[in-house]
């Protein structure tokens, strides 16, 4: 979990209640880490003050959107522990496992506004039917990530679990990681091998996603920031992944200890087939939050430090020779997802917390205008046959959004049980 990301999904999640009682209440109440009940104090105050870092002023530029700021913490206190008292316990309840009626899915995972409880659902492309409450009782700090037939959830800060799933939604296992990695993201590159990178480590993690079991890591210490210094980060925090021929690409956010934007981001290159890593690029931006592959150019997603619009940003990089060709948008960018070789469509954080989904022309390198009809894409996406679907965390408008890519318009949303909180496609063709 990042914090800087934490604070904002919060922002975005209670924008409404929190201008009544005052951000930071919304702030320490809604810390993912007490939806189990643990160390309610120890974690709201950790995470109180990280997330104030996080977004402190820098060289005297003010943050835009700037927080409001209460000095009512000890409501946001009381509250937390409510919240906690009430969510589920650490055992899984694990649902029942129906068919899945479509032969193409999404596969979907909901957390509840107040991230108090989260969920799995699979919504069928072929008539948009929902199946839900597929895992209820699950960590409500996760992301998921879908390769061809095969659903994984990754339960993230606290908990360090991949959940895997097959085409038939039939539970594959539960496997628990070394607690405190923080695990952010996973790639599979065959059918015996997969990378999962961690916030809370400097290694990545070689993992075998037929067994579920960890086979060796690679250090990525040299990625951290201001590595050989006396001023050098702990971890590099890894974030995002991706996979190109036989290279994995992995996003170095190379933070401070404070969760704060720090040294020049970076993405370090492993070759797959001896696991070593074989050079590095120099983003422009700082703290990239998410990548795409098409062909042999990537797309990468930068936040910066939530609020400073230099630091963040969308770049291009060519992958036949692992150069950065620049960025294309300058802004807040929380996720990017490529449709063709000459468009894509980013998640950019609006002034007021929301997230709007806007396309973007790779053949121009500009930026349309955003999509209506999504109250807040932080959700993720998803991609086939012509048709995004975008996560929209929204009040009121809470669901999987339909879009058609050929005219940026919103076909329909789909009702979710929870607000999504991301999205995979996968198929049960030809299984």
């Amino acid at each position: 979990m990042n914090l800087g990301t934490t604070w904002a999904t919060w922002g975005r999640s209670c924008v409404n209640c929190a201008r009544k009682i005052g951000d930071g209440v919304a702030l320490i109440a809604l810390n993912r880490g007490l939806n189990r009940g643990r160390s309610c104090v120890n974690f709201i105050c950790l995470n109180f003050a990280n997330s104030l870092n996080s977004l402190r002023s820098a060289n005297g530029k003010k943050a835009t959107p700037s927080p409001i700021w209460s000095p009512i913490w000890a409501i946001g206190i009381v509250l937390a522990m409510f919240l906690a008292s009430c969510s589920d316990s650490n055992s899984v309840k694990k649902g029942d496992d129906p068919p899945v009626t479509g032969t193409e899915n999404i596969a979907v995972i909901t957390i509840s506004s107040d991230f108090s409880a989260a969920n799995f659902e699979v919504i069928s492309i072929d008539d948009y039917t929902v199946t839900p409450n597929l895992y209820p009782g699950l960590h409500t700090d996760l992301t998921i990530r879908t390769f061809n037939s095969e659903i994984y959830i990754l339960e993230r800060f606290l908990s360090d679990k991949v959940i895997k799933y097959d085409a038939q939604l039939r539970e594959v296992y539960i496997e628990p990681l070394s607690p405190g990695l923080n695990i952010q993201d996973i790639v599979v590159v065959s059918r015996t091998k997969a990378y999962i990178s961690a916030l809370g480590s400097s290694d990545l993690i070689v993992f075998n996603p037929f067994t579920g079991k960890q086979i060796s890591t690679i250090d990525l210490s040299e990625f951290a920031a201001f590595a050989g210094t006396e001023d050098a980060a702990e971890h590099p925090f890894a974030s995002a992944l991706a996979v190109y021929g036989d290279f994995v690409y992995v996003a170095c956010q190379r933070l401070d200890a404070s969760f704060g934007v720090a040294d020049v981001s970076q993405i370090a290159i492993i070759n797959i087939n001896d696991d070593k890593v074989v050079g590095s690029i120099d983003l422009n931006r700082k703290n990239p939050t998410a990548m795409s592959v098409f062909g042999s150019k990537m797309l990468v997603a930068s936040a910066g430090d939530y609020g400073f619009e230099e630091d963040g940003g969308i770049e291009l990089i060519d992958l036949a020779s692992n150069k950065n060709e620049g960025v294309i948008a300058d802004g807040v960018f929380t996720d990017v997802i490529f449709v063709s070789a000459d468009k894509a469509y980013i998640a950019e954080m609006l002034p007021d917390w929301s997230t709007g989904i806007s396309p973007l022309d790779l053949s121009t390198k500009t930026v349309g205008t955003a999509i209506t009809g999504i109250g807040d894409g932080s959700g993720k996406m998803a991609f086939h046959d012509g048709k995004l679907y975008v996560g929209d965390r929204g009040f009121g408008s809470a669901g999987v959004a339909v879009v058609s890519i050929s005219t940026n318009t919103v076909d329909q949303t789909i009702a979710t049980g929870m607000p999504p909180a991301g999205l995979g496609y996968f198929s049960r063709i030809n299984l």
